[in-house]
C-alpha cells in the first residue's frame, strides 16, 4: 500500500516522540547524522524515528488518509523535515504538527528567487538579480543558479555575453530533450570576492556558530566541493545583519549564507536543510544537541501551556 510517509526505523517510543524525514532516495541521508539525532533524543528521554517521503503521493486522496491515520496512532510531537518540500510541512502543519523547519523557512530555503525578494523586501543587501532567462545579464560576470539548485550544483560562472548565449542555448536544449521543462533560474551579478563566504548557523532562531569557506580551484566555496572551512568570528555589524534576515522566521536550525562584495558581506541564500560537516570537523561544539535541545523546550512551554487552558 502506497504511503506518503514510511516508518524506517522503530527504537522505543519516549515521549515526546518525534519523526526525522527525509524523501526516499535522497542521497542526503546520512546515517552518522541521524545517529547524532537520535543520540541527543536519548539522553534526553526523548525519541525520533527516521521516515522516508515519497512526493508523488502527496496529492493522492487515499494517501493523505492512510497519513491521517498513521499521525493519530503515532502521534509525533515533532517533525523535523529534511526533505526540502515546503508543501509537506504545510500539510503536517495543518494536521497539527510542530514542524522543523517551518513551511515558510522550507519555501525560503529552496526557492532562490522567494530568498531574494523577500531578503530585499527587508533592506538585506543582495547582488543585483534577474529573474528567469528572458534578459541577458546586464553585469558580467554574472552567476546563473537554479532556484532549487543546493550544494553548489546548478551554479554557472557567465564571464561574457558570448558565453551567457552558448550557456543558455545549452539549458533550452537540455530542457527540451529531458524534460521539456526548462528550469528556474536566477541570475545575478558576481560578488567580487569569488570563491569565498560566509554560513552563519542558527538554532533556534539565534546565531549559534559561523565559518568561513574558501576555494583557490573554484569560484564556489561549498565544502562539499572541495572548499576549506575554518570558524568565522562574526562582527558586530555582521551579527546585526544576520540577525536581522533571521528575524521573524521561527528558524529551528539552518543556515544564513553570504558573499562578500568589496568586504562587505551580501545575503546569499538559505539553507534550511543545513548540513554540519564543516561545523564537526573544527570544533566539539554539537549543534545537533543544541537543536534538539530547542525543540524540547518548545515542547515543554507548548505543554505547559496547554495545562493552564
Amino acid at each position: 500500500m502506497n504511503q506518503i510517509i514510511t516508518i524506517q526505523t522503530n527504537h522505543p517510543k519516549r515521549i515526546p516522540h518525534g519523526w526525522i524525514l527525509y524523501t526516499a532516495g535522497d542521497s542526503s541521508l546520512n546515517p552518522h547524522y541521524i545517529r547524532l539525532y537520535e543520540n541527543a533524543c536519548e539522553k534526553r528521554g526523548m525519541s525520533v524515528w527516521l521516515g522516508m517521503y515519497e512526493p508523488s503521493l502527496l496529492c493522492d486522496e487515499g494517501a493523505l488518509q492512510r497519513l491521517r491515520t498513521l499521525l493519530v496512532c503515532e502521534a509525533p510531537a515533532f517533525v523535523i523535515n529534511r526533505t526540502r518540500d515546503y508543501r509537506l510541512a504545510e500539510l503536517l502543519e495543518a494536521m497539527g504538527i510542530c514542524v522543523y523547519n517551518n513551511s515558510r523557512v522550507a519555501r525560503l530555503g529552496n526557492d532562490k528567487a522567494q530568498a531574494y525578494r523577500y531578503m530585499i523586501q527587508r533592506g538585506i543587501p543582495v547582488m543585483p538579480v534577474l529573474y528567469g532567462l528572458e534578459e541577458p545579464p546586464r553585469w558580467y560576470p554574472a552567476v546563473a543558479k537554479s532556484c532549487d539548485g543546493h550544494g553548489g550544483t546548478q551554479v554557472y560562472l557567465i564571464r561574457d555575453k558570448a558565453m551567457w548565449e552558448k550557456w543558455k542555448a545549452q539549458m533550452l536544449k537540455e530542457a527540451a530533450v529531458c524534460t521539456g521543462q526548462l528550469k528556474q533560474y536566477v541570475i545575478q551579478q558576481a560578488a567580487s570576492d569569488l570563491g569565498k563566504d560566509v554560513r552563519a548557523y542558527l538554532v533556534g532562531g539565534r546565531i549559534a556558530a559561523a565559518v568561513l569557506r574558501t576555494s583557490e580551484t573554484d569560484f564556489r566555496s561549498n565544502y562539499c566541493l572541495g572548499g576549506s572551512v575554518e570558524l568565522y568570528r562574526l562582527s558586530a555589524h555582521e551579527r546585526e545583519l544576520v540577525q536581522r534576515a533571521a528575524a521573524g522566521l521561527s528558524i529551528g536550525m539552518a543556515g544564513i549564507d553570504f558573499l562578500f562584495h568589496h568586504g562587505t558581506m551580501v545575503f546569499n541564500e538559505i539553507e534550511d536543510m543545513v548540513g554540519a560537516r564543516g561545523l564537526y570537523s573544527l570544533t566539539d561544539y554539537d549543534i545537533v544537541d543544541e537543536y534538539i535541545g530547542y525543540i524540547q523546550e518548545e515542547w515543554e512551554h507548548g505543554a505547559e501551556k496547554s495545562k493552564d487552558l
